[in-house]
């Protein structure tokens, strides 16, 4: 929706619907585990300035349980640090001026309502159209649009519907039908010769419409998170952030219109239609690999050893030479793990009863282990660093735990191309609208190419939309009810997830019971696209780093023909002292190293497209909503390494807004084979304001939020793992023009596994229009998982061009204590996001 320049911008928590769940905004800053951003909904404390024209859209914070033998018993609660993924005002669309077109149509405004009107009837010269401009009472129909009064900042405001604000101009310049239209570009006459054939099939005949009479709000749709309309030229987004929890995370999204055209007529039955086709193109990264691991570093001693063996005599057949009695063994040390410290491989040097030379016989003779010479290698010779735990003496202190918290991420490239054909009729008592969307992605290094090659040669096959309408009547006058095109974006359309294939019809009536306020309007589409599932796996590994170089604690051992030897190999047993001149070497050293001992428990995973086919609708009225909506993600099986769960859903949601300041919506969706992305929930959430005084910009505004999440749970490994929690929060918010201060309490314990108690207080001031800055703190919190503190910034870099950044800071800290005893650690780390938008 287009900004108004000289509104003041809204700030602060609000509540609404998207997605099918309940999600709370705050000001400032907007944590979460990942983008994915594929995520459920939870609560989040954000502190993120919104403008009153736009929408925002929420990450959520993942959650966890508890595994009792896991080295972390809490690890998916250390497992989900919140971190700041900011969502600023970055999406503002453009809304050019429509010059009026003829006489019978037109719009004008006051402070509190806007005025919308078109003709489709008689001809009029021109005094009669300067009159119809100036004075509405001229017009035999027209429909009045409450514009609300200039939104205050806020912390708290009501519920947001899709587009609740008409646009200022008429939607399309439909002139009278005997009028002239637009004059063609090389300057002919505007109404056609007398003498040129007609078309029967139209009263004025099909005609292209300058882009700029075409107010944007008409042709703008949703694709694949984005708001594109005929008037988007070049976006580019792009975001990182960098800190200990994660590598640097750099994500990007650029889009671009690559073609528009509106083309309107009249049809000899008078109806008035008007066929938009928009193209555009977009490249995007997706996150396909991540890993999240907990490590916990324990100081430890270890006992290692070192153990050498030779025996030696004359051998068996009589010649007199000197054998070996002992297999060659030597583990070979330039392969050991470091990190495990284990061997990892084992030379044989050589076999019993082999011939020792004299030079090897010499040099095992010398004093100390020796193997042999030139080459040979003769006896057993064992070096095992790690071959148990020294226990700490009696009444020393319990060791010092340190806990840290690691994310990667390897993200790939997805691309796409999109048509979007639009068909608008209206005959005077009705409106109808038809929308199909066609688009071709390609995910690289995806694994599902063939069904999801497949499911993009299907959405370009399957039908175009374009609802029917009955005739109009002969002087009608034409009204366009700005209902209908927000029913159409109001839909509930997958998240994080790419279009193929939109298609769906809408109506509305033209006069409702009030002439002042439009009537409500409708919109059921049936989707099809490409949706994020997510496998995981869980991994537990273990490492040493060496503190201190290795200590002898003990070492002893000898050689000569006295040294008392057993062997028994295969069964063949004997000792040195049935042997003719055995010889014997026999040592043993040791000894301690100081180690930290690092158990890591590692989630990985892997996400890729599955083919989701949804049916959607949504009835809307200037002040409520009412979706509905079903589909399911299929795995057609063509990846046999991916999950072959179908996750088939249903549900619906409800909100609206009183003009008292009350707010609410209620909701839920469920889900078949849910898991910690798609899973069964229940919402609801109420906001009151209240003025203070005489100043409409001073209000106190009073929120209750819940979400009741019933399954999403998996188990790898006997490890739960969720993503979302459950939560009951309450906030309020005190707005003095400028600034705002708020706060929420969240209630733990009211559901199961829900976000525990904590209170964050947060201030916003928008220090000038296009300048805002705000903060927060948490002056309570029982979470493991948390944000001390935090800050942002966001700036306006050229409103005309759509282009800004933003900044954020914030604090987090993961409490090891929790879980790992008092003599754990806090893991603290600071994170710094940057968003950039530009419009070309």
């Amino acid at each position: 929706m287009p900004t108004t320049p000289n509104t003041p911008t809204t700030m602060g928590i609000f509540f609404l619907t998207r997605g099918g769940s309940a999600i709370v905004y705050a000001q400032l800053l907007t944590y979460l585990k990942t983008p994915s951003q594929l995520f459920c909904y939870g609560m989040t404390i954000a502190l993120v300035f919104i403008s009153n024209s736009e929408r925002v859209r929420s990450t959520e914070l993942p959650s966890a349980t508890q595994d009792e033998r896991s080295i972390a018993p809490s690890l998916l609660e250390m497992l989900r640090s919140p971190l700041p993924h900011p969502n600023p005002p970055l999406n503002k669309g453009r809304e050019p001026e429509s010059p009026l077109i003829g006489g019978s149509w037109g719009g004008k405004s006051t402070s509190n309502e806007a005025i919308f009107y078109l003709s489709v009837g008689t001809a009029v010269d021109d005094k009669e159209r300067a009159s119809s401009r100036d004075n509405p009472m001229t017009q035999i129909a027209q429909v009045i649009t409450p514009i609300p009064p200039v939104e205050i900042p806020t912390l708290l405001v009501p519920i947001i519907l899709p587009a609740l604000l008409p646009p200022r101009s008429a939607i399309f310049p439909i002139d009278s039908i005997l009028t002239p239209l637009i004059p063609a570009p090389n300057n002919t006459p505007a109404v056609p010769s007398t003498n040129a054939p007609r078309d029967p099939r139209f009263i004025i005949a099909p005609q292209a419409l300058d882009p700029n009479a075409v107010d944007p709000f008409s042709t703008q749709f949703i694709l694949n998170g984005n708001r594109v309309s005929h008037l988007t030229t070049t976006v580019a987004v792009t975001r990182f952030e960098i800190g200990n929890f994660r590598n640097t995370d750099l994500s990007f999204d650029v889009y671009k219109l690559v073609g528009a055209k509106s083309v309107q007529s009249v049809t000899a039955d008078r109806v008035v239609r008007v066929n938009s086709q928009v193209e555009s193109t977009g490249i995007r990264s997706v996150t396909q690999h991540q890993d999240i691991a907990v490590s916990v570093a324990q100081p430890q001693t270890l006992l290692g050893f070192r153990q050498q063996i030779s025996l030696d005599a004359n051998c068996l057949d009589g010649s007199g030479r000197i054998c070996t009695y002992l297999p060659g063994i030597k583990i070979d040390e330039s392969v050991l793990d470091a990190q495990k410290l284990q061997p990892t491989g084992v030379n044989i040097t050589s076999q019993f009863g082999d011939v020792i030379s004299p030079a090897s016989i010499a040099a095992i003779r010398e004093p100390g282990f020796q193997g042999g010479a030139n080459g040979q290698n003769f006896g057993i010779d064992l070096n095992l660093p790690a071959v148990g735990v020294v226990a700490p003496p009696p009444g020393a202190p319990p060791p010092v735990l340190t806990g840290e918290r690691q994310e990667k991420y390897r993200a790939e490239v997805a691309v796409n191309y999109t048509r979007m054909n639009q068909h608008f009729a209206t005959n005077g008592k009705e409106s109808t609208l038809g929308r199909t969307i066609r688009s071709i992605n390609y995910i690289n290094g995806d694994r599902n190419q063939l069904a999801n090659a497949l499911t993009n040669a299907i959405g370009q096959i399957l039908p175009e939309f374009q609802p029917s309408i009955a005739p109009g009547e002969t002087g009608a006058r034409i009204v366009v009810n700005p209902n209908l095109f927000r029913a159409a974006n109001a839909l509930r359309l997958p998240d994080n997830s790419l279009t193929v294939y939109q298609a769906g019809t809408g109506s509305a009536p033209s006069f409702g019971k009030d002439p002042r306020v439009p009537p409500g309007a409708n919109h059921q589409a049936l989707w099809l696209g490409m949706s994020p599932v997510v496998e995981r796996e869980f991994i537990r590994d273990y490492r040493y780093i060496t503190l201190r170089e290795p200590r002898i604690v003990a070492a002893g051992g000898g050689e000569g023909g006295s040294v008392p030897i057993a062997v028994n190999l295969n069964n063949f047993g004997f000792n040195a002292g049935g042997l003719q001149n055995a010889y014997g070497q026999g040592y043993v050293t040791v000894f301690n190293r100081d180690v930290a001992r690092v158990d890591t428990e590692t989630i990985r995973q892997r996400t890729d497209y599955y083919p989701h086919i949804s049916f959607t609708g949504a009835n809307l009225t200037e002040n409520s909503l009412w979706r509905y909506y079903t589909g399911a993600i299929v795995n057609v099986g063509f990846q046999p390494k991916t999950t072959s769960n179908l996750k088939a859903y249903i549900g619906t949601d409800y909100a609206i807004v009183n003009p008292a300041g009350l707010s609410f919506n209620v909701g839920g969706i469920s889900y078949l084979n849910p898991d910690p992305e798609y899973y069964t929930q229940l919402f609801a959430t109420a906001t009151q304001s209240i003025q203070l005084g005489s100043n409409p910009r001073n209000s106190l505004v009073l929120g209750l939020n819940a979400n009741y999440i019933v399954d999403g749970v998996i188990t790898i490994q006997s490890l739960p793992i969720r993503s979302a929690q459950s939560f009951v929060n309450a906030g309020i918010a005190l707005n003095f023009g400028d600034i705002s201060v708020g706060g929420t309490q969240y209630f733990g314990n009211m559901l199961s596994e829900s976000v525990d108690n904590k209170t964050v207080i947060n201030i916003g001031w928008k220090v000038t229009d296009r300048l805002k800055v705000g903060g927060f703190v948490s002056v309570f919190d029982r979470n493991i998982s948390t944000n001390p503190v935090g800050a942002n910034l966001s700036y306006d870099l050229d409103p005309n061009s759509d282009s800004a950044i933003y900044l954020g800071w914030n604090a987090a800290e993961i409490d090891f204590r929790r879980t790992l005893g008092s003599t754990a650690n806090v893991y603290k780390d600071n994170t710094i996001s940057v968003s950039i938008r530009y419009g070309f």
